[in-house]
């Protein structure tokens, strides 16, 4: 029983983590301090913003995902594929030192989903 307690704390821990950039919707000043970045064009914007939608979106389905165990899976899933493709294309195209912080969080968020998966077996 403890076990399966800190695994959807896990669970919703990192679900938490994923809502904190989806602030970056409401406005660019808020995109930029999120990131560290000046975005130069509305394109730009747009992309980002809208991928603090999912970020949202997957925050929202990992923290249910805690109390709802036929859930547990496909949110876990999402969660690993999102966190694993940030640190694919962050090893193979480069990062700067914001986005170098990010990659670091990501690895410890990855950490925590996969206890999180193997604590709620």
């Amino acid at each position: 029983m403890v076990k399966q307690k800190l695994g959807r704390a896990l669970l919703a821990g990192v679900g938490m983590a994923h809502l904190a950039p989806a602030v970056a919707i409401v406005s660019r000043d808020r995109l930029e301090r999120s990131y560290g970045i000046t975005v130069s064009d509305s394109d730009t914007e747009l992309l980002l913003r809208h991928r603090a939608t999912f970020f949202g979106l997957l925050g929202c389905g990992l923290i249910y995902a805690a109390a709802e165990p036929r859930y547990r899976g496909p949110a876990i899933t999402a969660g690993a594929v999102s966190l694993g493709s940030y640190l694919a294309l962050a090893q193979s195209i480069g990062a700067g030192p914001r986005l170098m912080q990010v990659k670091r969080l990501d690895v410890g968020l990855l950490a925590a989903l996969s206890a999180a998966a193997a604590l709620t077996r």
